[in-house]
């Protein structure tokens, strides 16, 4: 009878003393609060974009509805796919932040102040979390390999 095996064959539980590991844990709780702050920021454009619909209906434009649409669905779109490439879509959503905001700069003579502060507040909150994002992406990588 052998009674030199290895702890590991005899435990019930195998637990992960990878610091690595765990540091990837604490960065991927930051990326899944960049998803949901892109579904937040998303949610409030919609109602934002809806109320504006319905307290102009008069001046409607059906090309600006359905670009502001598509700007919303690309948004949502970012946001799921950040679950599984976080730093790509991160990248992504603060272009499209960006390039929506030059046009509004340039197309709307009337700027809402609330909707700037939305999307500093975003572009900052992003911004914070991208090396967390990168970190993830790159490990997510490297297991699949």
């Amino acid at each position: 009878m052998n009674l030199k095996k290895d702890p590991a064959e005899n435990s019930i539980v195998d637990f992960i003393d990878d610091d690595e590991y765990y540091q990837i844990k604490k960065e991927k709780q930051q990326v899944e609060n960049g998803t949901w702050a892109i579904y937040i920021f998303t949610g409030i454009s919609f109602l934002g974009y809806t109320f504006y619909v319905l307290k102009n209906t008069d001046t409607f434009e059906w090309i600006n509805f359905l670009i502001n649409l598509i700007v919303i669905v690309a948004y949502l779109f970012l946001a799921s796919y950040s679950s599984d490439k976080p730093y790509t879509a991160f990248i992504a959503t603060l272009c499209v932040v960006g390039f929506v905001f030059l046009l509004d700069t340039f197309y709307n003579s009337q700027i809402g102040l609330r909707g700037i502060i939305i999307k500093i507040i975003l572009i900052v909150y992003i911004s914070m979390r991208l090396n967390a994002a990168k970190k993830v992406q790159a490990y997510e990588n490297a297991q699949k390999k």
